[in-house]
């Protein structure tokens, strides 16, 4: 049981402009806190696709700082060159529309790794409509991607495994029934 006090201060109001300066900070505040806890790389665009904002974990992720993180084309240069023009013709499509953005793409860590990710991103809109800017997240699917590869591994393995069983079963049928002709032949048959 919690025993709730009240003091006889009297606390003074803020002056309105004040208070709402205050909310905005405290509000910024939760967001970036936010923003780090969640698991995922997180970003946001201008309308126009040019990268304003990135949380911590991208910049531990990729050894950027945020002022190298910022503009229209630098995250190009930290996706895998196979995944590049298929990101670029997707990204620019949902820019050009609004429409959901959704890929899964292979980025570059510090390390000089890749590592597979599921880039989600929504525009958010103003009053009129129009696109004020993206928020996107990016989710590390490594694993996934793995376990899909083993899984298709072993599809192959199995399916390759069938096939030599098949060619074995049918070599030894057709071994079998030249046995047999050859005892229908000694037995006179």
């Amino acid at each position: 049981m919690s025993l709730l006090i009240f003091s006889p201060t009297v606390m003074s109001h803020p002056e309105p402009a004040a208070h709402e300066t205050l909310l905005r900070q405290q509000g910024e505040a939760q967001f970036h806190f936010l923003a780090d806890f969640i698991p995922q790389l997180v970003w946001f665009t201008d309308p126009t696709g040019y990268h304003t904002f990135f949380n911590q974990r991208w910049i531990d992720f990729t050894g950027y700082t945020l002022a190298d993180s910022v503009g229209p084309d630098m995250w190009n240069n930290l996706l895998h060159p196979d995944d590049r023009e298929r990101a670029r013709r997707i990204w620019g499509h949902s820019l050009a529309t609004g429409e959901f953005y959704e890929i899964e793409y292979r980025f570059k860590s510090k390390d000089d790794t890749y590592r597979w990710f599921l880039g989600q991103a929504r525009p958010q809109y103003d009053e009129q409509g129009q696109i004020r800017q993206w928020f996107g997240t990016c989710t590390d699917i490594q694993e996934q991607k793995e376990t899909e590869r083993k899984l298709r591994q072993r599809e192959q393995d199995l399916e390759r495994a069938y096939a030599d069983l098949e060619v074995k079963v049918t070599f030894r049928n057709l071994e079998l029934e030249r046995e047999v002709r050859e005892l229908r032949q000694r037995l006179g048959e």
